[in-house]
């Protein structure tokens, strides 16, 4: 039986590593005694895969992560005794069979929150605009190969945005998955750069993932 749970990583259990994540979740699963399905092997280990592993210093609220069981058991039954065996911060949020394939994967939605304790939230939400209006924006992202001009403008959405007294706002959509990932920090980065005036406080929180129809993935 193979099970995807959909969890949150809030607070301070953002700085957990994905590293540290996987052995977090394999103790979880452990301590949990579901019966869970080991690998063969010199060395067997629990079997489980992470769709969309999430940059260290973000919050979540959109990680799934499939394992197997061994024998079939109720979802709800499942995420109770997970969620009993977690630390404080990574909450699983609900448990089922999976519907996509994490190829499907093809777009992650953030809320960015900019603190600025002069109070120019609103200067800075006129600034985010005018870069989004751009025709192209131009950053350095690190591939393999080494770093690499590039345009991330057609693979990234401004939904909205908000700035009121020292609090910028906005929520955008990032191309993610196999084909391409756009980390929402590029963009922030430009702006920090073009406007000579970086937040006091960041905070980037992903709120969804979606398929390239634009289904919640599950």
């Amino acid at each position: 039986m193979t099970v995807r749970i959909g969890y949150e990583k809030t607070g301070r259990a953002k700085y957990i590593s994905h590293l540290d994540m996987t052995r977090c979740m394999s103790r979880a699963l452990a301590r949990s005694g579901l019966p869970v399905w080991y690998t063969q092997g010199f060395n067997p280990h629990i079997y489980m895969t992470f769709a969309l592993p999430l940059s260290l210093g973000v919050e979540s609220r959109a990680e799934t992560m499939d394992f197997r069981l061994e024998e079939e058991l109720p979802f709800d039954q499942v995420a109770a005794r997970l969620n009993a065996c977690l630390p404080e911060g990574i909450r699983v949020l609900w448990a089922g069979e999976p519907v996509e394939k994490p190829e499907a994967i093809a777009w992650a939605e953030y809320a960015v929150r900019l603190t600025y304790d002069g109070g120019e939230a609103g200067e800075m939400g006129k600034a985010l605009q005018a870069l989004w209006d751009r025709p192209s924006i131009l950053v350095m992202k690190h591939t393999k190969k080494g770093p690499k001009e590039t345009d991330i403008r057609p693979h990234i959405r401004l939904l909205d945005w908000k700035g009121e007294g020292t609090v910028l706002s906005f929520r955008l959509r990032t191309a993610a998955g196999p084909a391409l990932t756009v980390n929402p920090s590029l963009l922030l980065d430009r702006l920090f750069e073009e406007s000579g005036r970086r937040a006091d406080q960041v905070g980037l929180c992903r709120t969804g993932v979606f398929t390239g129809e634009g289904k919640e993935f599950r």
